[in-house]
């Protein structure tokens, strides 16, 4: 590739200083305006992924890109090799897409980018890119015009990035890398490198005026001076200019501290060479000469330490000269007593030991001034304030006490950012600003909704080509996040990314909930990509089997808690509705704890009463607040109601919502008869392993019809069983899970106007007791009990073995007491269950079987203490 040549949104041209009219045809506003408008349409996650691949690409050790890198960059940068690997190391993290999100934490939301989000807790949020930006980037650090433009790309603005003379190498090894990471070059089709003089004054003159939307520069005063003259309105310069930054320590230090900090302060020195505006160059040490001349011999002998592994650069005939007068001048400072100098042995650095609170400009190349103080205050009487717009970085090393007044002080100069010993180089922090602004909030323009409602706005309202585009580009980035624990490495072994369909995604290997059981933590972390990472642990199983638990970050709990809550407020939730929330807490249960989260979404008021006292003590808490809505479990809301009529309560709920496990027709009718509700339904569909997978919109009014939730997870159906993907959970991602529910597609549009689909609940896969030639279904005697009045919804099937034969008996709770062991009603009902269960048609079955029904108080069944379920099927044929 000609590292001299101009590359224009996917076209080589040939190179040297831009002519006017080359520069007319590609930098053009509506040629810019077309790309811009193409640019919009890929998603986020398509440009993160591809930029990560990149990153793979240019740092594998095994690679071309990196070798290339490592054998070109030291002469074109002058830094030793070692350096330049640092450097390369670091691209790693710069281009990772972790880290690229974290870049666009100040949006609110990077997903912004794609669509309008309810943000938790807040408004709705959409950002618009501004356009086009042209980077005119400085050569100091050969990182940086590749850090310009990642800021531009995450963006998703069209971007041209003047190439700096001091390198034409390492931007187009980044394109090369990029051009073989991406799908079908729909990022390099969206940018330009190219390269004009500073005496093109004929160029400067376009760019500046009017052709993009902003232009982004990090460079000396003489440019920023260049580009704000005559620059035309419609564009917006956002400039930082050339910065110091230096270091305090602070009295009152241990020695163990103080030579942490030494170590730390000599690689601030080392890294780029001094040459980026975070590099320390100047270091105020507090307690005069008698302190500062200790620590200036710990720095010394910490650059000599540190010369051996990161050896310095070359340094040429002027830098070495400007060198040399300073330490000139310190030997005749300290022949007068006025100072001390420190030459490095290993190396070029140097150590000029001085006093006073004045900044003194660096020739660089590990030239420090370590300068004795008697207190840091005195910094605030220096020259440092009058250099606001100059100041960058403050390195602090200080006792705890004197951390945040130290801070406060230098802030009030201009001070922006402060860091660690050690740290002042890295800036891996992608959730601090620069230079006291976040620079992604600068490269797009955030739209306001004002009083439209938050509802009709977001993903789901996107359609199309466009649906389909969001959903595959998040199922690869979870895919590829998947791949770094050791589990998935080996579950998804040989699967090559991108996918490039849904299709292809689908044919990705199912999970099954035997995965989660082999690989449960705390014992067993191997499905966990970030061991270390925070998390909540949450418990699924218990009705049905051994729990499985599953981790969360804090972060993705509250997203489902935004999910959720959109669910909620779907149903008509909202701002004068009081909630009272029963679910069950405790025992690394996850309902009570996410209904909460979610009803803060809807602007309710929130009872947090949990049913974990008595249904009696329920009631009195409910007649003492009044709620005129409650979410429960099933079981735990038949259990109210049967306290309510031995109670004779009166009072009435006007909404009430079921969770947890089906609520059949006559459990309904109790739920009616005994609160009055006019809304009874089931707000929300869901796993614990996945989370809130779909909720019913108002246009729905069958409780078994949700909408399933494209912006947390993705869900098929196969062959009629739920298969669901995490799209947000990144931290215990389950890829393809089998929920174990079965269910059917609705056709057809919602009029709610989500494009998201619908499917119908059909109960469970597991829902079921083989009984000799069939299988007998829990639905099945759902329907069967429905017509009876005065049951409950609760029941147990039990099955035990009888010689050659098998007993099931239908345990059936009452709301009635009058009822329990009515033979009469047990016998009408055992006559129902058989005509509705397919497998009594088989004449064999009721051959080979005793069947009973027993009518048996309310609340009598066993619970799983846990969850408050039923455990509906109990088979005593098979071994505990």
């Amino acid at each position: 590739m000609d590292q001299q040549a101009h590359f224009f949104f996917g076209t080589w041209e040939r190179g040297g200083d831009l002519p006017l009219e080359r520069a007319r045809r590609w930098l053009n506003p509506g040629r810019l305006r077309e790309r811009s408008a193409s640019f919009r349409r890929v998603p986020l996650e398509r440009i993160l992924t591809a930029l990560e691949r990149t990153g793979r690409l240019l740092t594998d050790p095994s690679g071309p890109y990196r070798r290339r890198i490592l054998d070109a960059m030291p002469d074109v940068t002058g830094y030793s090799p070692e350096l330049v690997e640092r450097a390369t190391e670091a691209l790693s993290t710069l281009l990772s897409r972790d880290f690229l999100k974290e870049r666009l934490t100040c949006l609110g939301d990077p997903y912004t980018l794609d669509h309008w989000v309810k943000l938790p807790r807040s408004g709705s949020a959409r950002a618009l890119p501004l356009g086009s930006i042209c980077h005119v980037a400085a050569g100091n650090i050969f990182l940086g015009s590749i850090d310009s433009l990642l800021l531009g790309l995450i963006t998703k603005n069209v971007n041209i990035l003047k190439l700096s003379r001091q390198d034409m190498v390492f931007p187009f090894l980044f394109l090369e890398a990029l051009m073989e990471a991406e799908e079908a070059g729909e990022i390099s089709s969206h940018l330009a490198f190219t390269y004009w003089s500073r005496s093109n004054q004929a160029v400067t003159d376009l760019v500046k005026g009017g052709a993009f939307d902003a232009i982004l520069l990090f460079g000396g005063e003489e440019a920023v001076r260049e580009y704000k003259s005559g620059l035309a309105p419609q564009t917006e310069l956002l400039a930082f200019g050339p910065k110091v930054s230096f270091a305090v320590v602070a009295s009152g230090l241990t020695d163990k501290a103080l030579d942490e900090a030494a170590r730390g302060f000599a690689l601030d020195v080392c890294l780029w060479e001094q040459r980026a505006c975070t590099s320390c160059q100047n270091l105020f040490v507090e307690g005069g000469p008698e302190a500062a001349e200790p620590f200036a011999r710990r720095l010394f002998d910490a650059l000599e330490a540190l010369s051996l592994t990161l050896p310095p650069g070359r340094i040429d005939l002027d830098e070495a000269v400007e060198i040399g007068k300073e330490r000139e001048q310190a030997r005749w400072r300290a022949f007068n007593g006025e100072g001390s100098l420190f030459e490095g042995k290993r190396g070029s650095h140097t150590v000029l030991v001085g006093r006073g609170a004045d900044i003194i400009p660096s020739p660089l190349n590990r030239t420090i001034y370590v300068n004795a103080v008697d207190d840091l205050e005195d910094l605030t009487r220096g020259n440092l304030r009058g250099m606001t717009w100059y100041l960058s970085t403050a390195g602090v090393a200080a006792p705890p006490r004197r951390l945040e007044p130290l801070v406060e002080s230098l802030a009030s100069l201009g001070v922006l950012r402060f860091c660690k010993p050690g740290t002042m180089g890295l800036g891996f922090d992608g959730t601090a600003p620069h230079d006291g602004v976040h620079i992604p909030l600068k490269l797009v323009r955030l739209v306001n909704r004002e009083d439209l409602p938050s509802d009709l706005l977001g993903q789901s309202r996107v359609g199309g080509g466009a649906r389909e585009a969001l959903l595959l580009s998040r199922l690869n980035a979870v895919v590829a996040k998947a791949m770094r624990a050791p589990f998935y490495a080996r579950h998804l072994a040989g699967v090559k990314l991108p996918l490039r369909s849904l299709e292809a995604f689908a044919e990705l290997p199912l999970l099954e909930k035997s995965h989660l059981v082999d690989h449960c933590p705390p014992a067993d972390m191997a499905m966990i990509t970030d061991p270390a990472s925070p998390f909540y642990v949450f418990a699924s199983g218990g009705t049905s089997g051994k729990p499985r638990y599953v981790l969360w970050t804090p972060e993705e709990f509250a997203f489902s808690g935004k999910v959720t809550g959109e669910g909620f407020r779907a149903m008509g939730l909202g701002r004068g509705d009081r909630v009272a929330n029963l679910l069950r807490a405790g025992a690394l249960w996850t309902g009570f704890l996410a209904f909460n989260r979610a009803l803060e979404e809807t602007g309710c008021q929130i009872l947090s009463m949990t049913c974990n006292q008595s249904p009696e003590e329920t009631l009195a808490l409910l007649d003492e607040h009044r709620p005129n809505a409650v979410m429960a479990m099933s079981s735990a809301l038949l259990a109210l109601a049967d306290a309510a009529l031995r109670r004779g309560w009166t009072g009435s709920i006007e909404k009430v919502y079921f969770t947890g496990e089906p609520l059949p027709e006559a459990g309904r009718e109790v739920m009616r008869r005994v609160f009055g509700c006019s809304t009874l339904a089931s707000p929300l569909y869901g796993a614990v392993e996945i989370g809130p997978m779909g909720y019913p919109c108002e246009a729905i009014t069958d409780p078994t019809v949700f909408h399933v939730a494209e912006d947390w997870c993705h869900t098929e159906i196969v062959d009629g069983e739920i298969v669901a993907t995490t799209l947000t959970r990144e931290l215990h991602p389950l890829i393809r899970f089998r929920i174990g529910d079965r269910a059917a597609w609705v056709d057809g549009p919602c009029p709610c106007g989500r494009h998201w689909p619908r499917l119908r609940l059909l109960g469970r896969t597991g829902d079921y007791v083989r009984v000799h030639f069939g299988k007998l279904y829990v639905e099945e005697v759902e329907k069967a009990l429905e017509p009876f009045r005065g049951l409950s919804s609760d029941f147990q099937i039990g099955v035990a073995p009888l010689g050659t034969k098998a007993k099931v008996t239908f345990s059936v709770e009452v709301l009635d007491a009058s009822l329990v062991g009515d033979g009469a009603l047990e016998g009408a009902i055992l006559e129902a269950i058989v005509e509705r269960a397919k497998v009594y048609r088989d004449p064999r079955n009721r051959e080979l079987e005793e069947l009973s029904v027993s009518l048996v108080p309310a609340q009598s069944l066993e619970r799983v203490a846990r969850t408050g379920k039923i455990r509906r099927i109990v088979d005593g044929r098979l071994p505990e």
